[in-house]
């Protein structure tokens, strides 16, 4: 379970952003389901205020440790510093895997990793943190994390987690399964969404996984699209490649049963066919979506169904999490002050607050967020207009 994150001269952010997602006792159990941490967090605020970028953190994290080993050496690390400038970036992440308590924390140039450590501690009360491993360039200066392997070599532009999955140490997959549980549509270049971008590679999945497609077909009839039935079919080019290719059944007055291809459907339906795939993959396996503008060509009244996927005990056994922006000001009061967090720039620089953080008698959880909101009492609104001299 993702804990918090953040990160320190990347993108718009010249001093620390920091997500934190864990829940005190304070917070009520409707919000808290008895677990340390979110399962949903909103992103809020103006155009360019960061929201993005603050995804693009975790996504930068979830990818270095992940699959940096997979580049090419002289491949740089895929982050910006704020502004560009010279100076290292620092990024930390805190989870939890298999009841462990981990700190994974980096620091690093575009060309090199400077510093790597691992921090653990069993999730039990009194129990202390513990510097497992510590890498200072491609030197290991600290090590009870694995025993023997002095034959594994470092690059500069790959993180340890990376490069000792690919030697098969158990000691790593708890820490390694976790990242790899994230879904997530935003990279280095923005937006990036796997089913749009590649319908037919989707469509090629759902053939093969019969319990994903179910579940988007469940989905997409009770948002009330009109489709009765989806169907994935198959046809085979002359150079003998097989393809597969999905067909909407829609029920007429007459009761008859009309088909329409992929492209035939409106730009709300093909988005839960490409979207909801990841819905489903997270849940099932307790991992983590990473949605930017999730609630993009959708209509308002399917986001609370969506979110009730993550904040409602019964639909979420495994504790998957979603963390997302949006435009949308009415999650606001679906979440409430616990899972919302609002992002500002003041001189090109971006910070972030969760709400449950400013003292405000706004702020109350029997009190709508929306209104404070756009009464611009409680920050994260366009100021549009209101420009400094």
């Amino acid at each position: 379970m993702l804990l918090g994150f953040g990160g320190k001269n990347c993108w718009c952010f010249k001093d620390w952003m920091q997500i934190d997602l864990s829940l005190g006792e304070g917070v009520p159990a409707d919000v808290s389901m008895g677990l340390p941490a979110c399962t949903a967090m909103c992103f809020k605020g103006a155009n360019a205020s960061g929201k993005t970028n603050a995804l693009k953190v975790y996504s930068f994290i979830f990818d270095f440790v992940s699959h940096s080993f997979l580049y090419s050496p002289d491949t740089p690390i895929l982050f910006n510093s704020f502004f560009h400038n010279e100076e290292p970036a620092e990024f930390y992440a805190e989870f939890l895997a298999n009841t462990i308590y981990y700190r994974y924390e980096l620091t690093a140039s575009k060309k090199a990793v400077i510093i790597e450590r691992l921090f653990r501690k069993k999730n039990e009360e009194g129990s202390s943190e513990t510097e497992v491993f510590v890498r200072e360039g491609n030197e290991i200066t600290k090590n009870s994390l694995y025993k023997g392997h002095k034959d594994i070599l470092f690059r500069n532009n790959a993180s340890f987690i990376s490069t000792l999955k690919q030697y098969n140490l158990p000691e790593i997959e708890d820490i390694y399964n976790f990242f790899f549980k994230t879904s997530i549509n935003v990279g280095y270049y923005g937006l990036n969404d796997r089913g749009e971008n590649d319908p037919q590679g989707l469509t090629n999945y759902y053939y093969t996984h019969p319990d994903e497609l179910k579940f988007t077909i469940e989905k997409i009839k009770f948002f009330d699209t009109g489709i009765k039935d989806i169907e994935i079919k198959t046809r085979t080019s002359e150079q003998g490649q097989t393809y597969a290719y999905p067909i909407f059944y829609h029920s007429l007055a007459n009761k008859k049963t009309h088909e329409l291809a992929f492209l035939e459907e409106s730009k709300g339906t093909q988005a839960l066919y490409c979207k909801l795939e990841n819905y489903y993959k997270v849940l099932t396996i307790g991992g983590v979506l990473i949605l930017d503008e999730f609630d993009i060509n959708l209509h308002p009244d399917i986001l609370p169904h969506l979110l009730d996927l993550f904040i409602k005990a019964e639909n979420n056994p495994k504790h998957a999490q979603i963390l997302f922006t949006t435009h949308n000001v009415d999650i606001m009061d679906i979440l409430g002050r616990y899972r919302t967090y609002l992002f500002e720039k003041e001189d090109g620089e971006s910070f972030c607050y969760r709400l449950d953080e400013p003292k405000s008698p706004s702020l109350r959880n029997d009190r709508p967020l929306s209104v404070p909101y756009r009464k611009h009492l409680i920050g994260g609104f366009p100021k549009i207009g209101d420009k400094k001299e």
